[in-house]
Parts: structure tokens; sequence; C-alpha cells
């Protein structure tokens, strides 16, 4: 393979695969997601296989590719956990595989299609399952993830035909070049993932002081809170989709569309909310988490569901020293569930 187009691929390939693990770090430092630190090393240990490509040490290049493969996948299975508000249980367990393969292959492998061949398959195999576990699973609205994930599933397809067409002497340069313009592209799109705003986002200078605490408020109040949190970074999860720019919204609905959320996913609720106050506290600000709908939840979860869901997010906000918003019309709601509510948020 020519020389020059051999160093431009590595230099390509190592740069973004650098880059992307930069950008991962910078995003978990904010956000605490503990898939962008995931992915930070998984990318970081990608970067070091490139290193044990040009060693030649077979052995290394097995367990670089392996162990990267498993450290994405199991990064995937955080970030789903976190956007669904579901953990996955035994996480670690299921990204084992394409490491298990590796050290199988380099301690009783006795030739190359048994210490990289098979272990590079399985771990290429992974990187595929990685991004079509995304694609099936993740929200239509959130088009960086899906684009991240359908780079994967390209990635994973290329280097699965490695271990049959590495022979192959006219295929060479055209699979080295297509195999660092995925990887180039998979970082590219990662990144923008990860700094988008359904990631985490809290951008911007914050010029206003909110002070910690737990309200309930009434209809004509909201109105006030708009106004005078107007340039806040605020998280609503709101009935009425006239909010101020600066607020993170997210409308309750059924329906699946961009920045929605089924009534009937509490937990999804606290899980926006628990990142968006740690990022909040990180960044020395109150966070501020406002609910508009505590009617249309009764209605499809019931009183009991709501009640621990308001007391689960009541703890969240105090744990954290933000603010919580709640919007609820003593006339809207029986005379009965609007004490209970206000009792759980009050602490009575």
């Amino acid at each position: 393979m020519n020389t020059t187009v051999l160093l431009l691929g590595q230099f390509f390939s190592l740069s973004a695969k650098l880059v992307v693990s930069a950008v991962l770090l910078t995003v978990y430092i904010k956000s605490r997601r503990r898939s962008a630190v995931v992915w930070a090393f998984a990318w970081l240990v990608a970067a070091m296989s490139i290193a044990a490509d040009a060693l030649g040490v077979l052995q290394l290049v097995s367990l670089t590719e392996a162990t990267f493969s498993s450290l994405l996948f199991l990064g995937s299975l955080a970030f789903l956990s976190e956007e669904l508000g579901r953990p996955v249980r035994y996480q670690t367990l299921w990204a084992a595989p394409p490491l298990v393969a590796a050290m199988y292959g380099i301690l009783l492998g006795n030739d190359w299609s048994s210490v990289v061949g098979i272990p590079y398959g399985v771990a290429a195999f992974f990187i595929v399952l990685t991004g079509i576990m995304i694609i099936t699973t993740i929200n239509n609205a959130f088009t960086n993830a899906r684009r991240t994930a359908l780079l994967l599933c390209l990635l994973g397809l290329h280097k699965m035909d490695y271990p049959f067409l590495r022979d192959v002497e006219w295929f060479a340069p055209i699979g080295f070049v297509l195999g660092a313009i995925l990887t180039v592209f998979s970082a590219y799109f990662m990144a923008k993932m990860v700094l988008s705003r359904e990631f985490t986002h809290l951008g911007g200078e914050i010029k206003i002081t909110v002070k910690p605490g737990i309200e309930l408020v009434a209809s004509r109040e909201y109105r006030r809170i708009k106004e005078d949190l107007n340039g806040y970074p605020v998280l609503a999860f709101i009935r009425e989709l006239s909010v101020p720019d600066k607020w993170k919204a997210y409308f309750l609905t059924s329906l699946p569309g961009k920045d929605t959320i089924p009534p009937t996913n509490l937990p999804r609720i606290l899980e926006l909310s628990g990142r968006y106050l740690q990022e909040a506290e990180t960044r020395g600000i109150t966070g501020v988490v406002l609910i508009d709908g505590i009617e249309y939840l009764i209605i499809h979860n019931g009183m009991t569901a709501v009640t621990k869901f308001i007391g689960t997010l009541r703890d969240l906000v105090i744990l954290r020293d933000g603010r919580l918003i709640v919007v609820a019309d003593e006339n809207a709601l029986d005379r009965k569930d609007y004490l209970t509510i206000k009792r759980v948020l009050m602490g009575g």
C-alpha cells in the first residue's frame, strides 16, 4: 500500500479518536453522564490500536480492538439507560464477550485467525450491535444519536470483512481508506451528539439568581414565574407550548415527537431532572425544575403513583439544592388530592 496514504489515514484516524475522546471527557465533567466517560475511554483505547497496528503486535491489536468494542457497547447500554429512564442490569456482563474472545485467542491461539481474526470479528459484530441497539431504541427526534448509530453500524460492518479480505491485495487500499473515513465520521457524529442540546446542555451566561426551595403555585402565578425566569435555564415538563426560549421544555403527551415525554414515563422525568440538577450543581447555579400538568399525570398514572413521583422529585431537588415548582389549581383537583400533593411537597 502507498506509504503516504497509510500515514494520512492513520493521522486522520488518530486525530479523530483523540479529539472525540477529549470532547467526551469535557462533556462528562459538565454533565456527569456515565455514558460520556465510558465512550471517552473507548475512543482513547481505539487510538492506541493504531500504535498497536503500526508496531505489528498482533496480541495488542486484538486486545485494543476488543476493548474498544466492549467499552463502546457498555457506553451505549449506559446511554440507553439514561435516555429511557430504565436501568439495564448487568451492563458489564453484556459488554464482556469481545474482551473474553480476545483473551481466549491471545492465551490459547497459535495462528493469526485465532489470535486476531475471530476476536476481531466478534469485536466488529458488537460495534454493529451497538448501532442497531441505539437506532431501534432511541427517540426519532434525537437525530444526532441516530446518525452516530448508523455510522457505527457501517464501521462495524466494514471491520467484519477484514479477516476475510485482508489478503486480497487490490482491496487493501480501498478497505483502509474506507475504514479511515468511517472512523472519522463516526467520531465526528458522536462528538456532535454529546454536544447537542438533547444530550445535555446548560449554555450561556446566567445573570439571574434563584434561591433553592419548593413551590406549589396556581396558573396565575405560573405566568409571573415565566416572566421572572425568562432568561434562566429552567427544566420544564409542560402541557402548553408557550415557554421562554432559555427553558429546556418537554411536552407531556402520548404522541411521539421532538422533546416529548409520555405522561406514563415518570422514571424518565426523574432521570432527566437528576441529570439536569447535577449539572446545575456542578456549574454552581440553582437548578429549577418545573412541572405543569399534574392533573394530566394523575389521569394517566393514578394519584398514588403521582404522589410517589412528586415525593421522589422533591427529595432529589432538595439534595441538589435546587428549586421545584409545581403548577396545580386547587379547583381543578379533588380537594383531598390537592392537599395530599401539598403535604408531600411541603414535607408536612
